[in-house]
């Protein structure tokens, strides 16, 4: 080896175009012949210089790269071509292959974690973390980061659910670290991720927040008494304290609020089995209920606008209590999009919420609509109705008509 000389004949960046090309015939095929077109005179001279050929005129040049390799050894210069360009350029790495084995590896990672993923009902889960490549980054390219990455997730999964752990204990009960599951944290995104879109039927929002993502395994974020959820005349079992007080509140048919804390720590024994209970969007529905029907008013909850983690949480409880849930919001985008959301996540019935029920409330005014139109899941023909329309049909105007249905006495 002559670096010198192999550096005079063969290197500098007037010719890292003519190494490139050397490289790539050699990592792709192992040799043959390098055809090039619009070759500098710089590239031109070099391979003539080194197969010592006469020079020629024109904007193409072949070489066969055996030739030029045996002319490198008889010069001294270097053993061979790959020895030749490893030396001036670094070793001679194929960019093609190696993302194929990065993928294979990958794919195989994915593979011996099918079988725990499957277990916990997260197959898709998985799918969509190799599909959207939120693994990969998150571990920043590296397989055995990843490896580490999902079998801390899959751990903290495989704990769930609770009832009404905090996060902080979660994480260091499952990670040894109190804020592995913070905001940020790598694990925290994977189990996140899973909680919100497939674990259980996931979160019923198009973009859940944190407090919901976790109590949907009943995991308290802070000390979740800021969420909270306004009902009426729930069913419940006397037994346990709260259980108790809640049935004073059913009997007596006065609103009552519920925060995460308490569903998630105590939860109550919901008495729901084929019970009709009725969902509306605003809490005016709910006061004008218990001060109108009292005692005579069916079970009823109020999401006081787009559902929060109390208000899911509960929806869970009484749907695996064997409740009937029965959904009502106002006829706006906003109003069909939570509607959606609800309707796909529940075994929830719509509530006059259908394009005939719109129809009959013609003679009604309401504000302009504003916002993406959004076809209704439920009621194909809505959207139409709703765009003809116009104008927001909200639940205050409705009152009246939706306590008739509440009323059981």
């Amino acid at each position: 080896m002559d670096p010198e000389r192999l550096q005079r004949l063969l290197g500098g960046p007037e010719l890292v175009r003519l190494r490139q090309k050397l490289s790539r015939k050699l990592l792709r095929e192992g040799g043959g012949r390098l055809s090039l077109s619009r070759v500098s005179d710089a590239e031109r001279a070099a391979v003539e210089r080194l197969i010592g050929r006469s020079p020629r005129q024109g904007r193409s040049l072949s070489v066969d790269l055996e030739t030029l390799s045996h002319a490198l050894l008889r010069a001294g210069v270097a053993e061979n071509l790959r020895v030749a360009l490893e030396a001036l350029d670094g070793p001679l790495i194929d960019e093609r292959a190696r993302r194929e084995e990065e993928r294979r590896r990958w794919a195989e990672l994915m593979v011996d974690y099918r079988g725990r993923a499957d277990t916990l009902g997260l197959g898709g889960w998985l799918e969509a973390l190799q599909a959207g490549g939120l693994l990969k980054r998150l571990a920043r390219g590296s397989e055995p980061r990843g490896r580490a990455l999902l079998e801390a997730a899959l751990g903290v999964l495989e704990r769930l659910p609770v009832q009404g752990m905090s996060l902080s204990a979660l994480a260091a009960e499952c990670l040894g670290d109190a804020h592995g599951l913070d905001t940020g944290r790598p694990v925290a995104a994977l189990v996140r991720r899973a909680l919100a879109r497939h674990w259980r039927g996931g979160v019923a929002r198009v973009d859940p927040d944190e407090r919901s993502i976790w109590a949907h395994a009943g995991v308290l974020v802070g000390g979740d008494i800021t969420s909270a959820v306004l009902t009426l005349r729930l069913p419940v079992r006397p037994g346990r304290g709260l259980d108790s007080a809640l049935s004073c509140y059913c009997h007596e048919a006065e609103p009552t609020w519920l925060t995460l804390r308490q569903l998630l720590r105590h939860p109550p024994a919901w008495n729901g089995a084929g019970r009709d209970v009725f969902v509306c969007e605003n809490p005016a529905v709910v006061a004008e209920a218990a001060e109108r029907l009292g005692g005579d008013s069916a079970p009823l909850i109020a999401t006081w606008g787009r559902p929060g983690a109390a208000v899911l949480t509960l929806l869970e409880q009484l749907q695996a209590a064997g409740a009937v849930l029965h959904y009502h919001g106002d006829f706006d985008w906003a109003g069909i999009s939570m509607a959606n959301a609800l309707l796909e996540r529940f075994a929830m019935h719509p509530w006059r919420m259908g394009s005939g029920d719109l129809k009959r409330y013609a003679d009604l005014d309401g504000k302009p609509l504003a916002g993406r139109s959004l076809e209704a899941g439920w009621d194909p023909g809505l959207r139409a109705v709703l765009e003809e329309r116009g104008r927001a049909v909200h639940e205050e105007q409705l009152i009246d008509l939706l306590l008739e249905d509440l009323r059981v006495g």
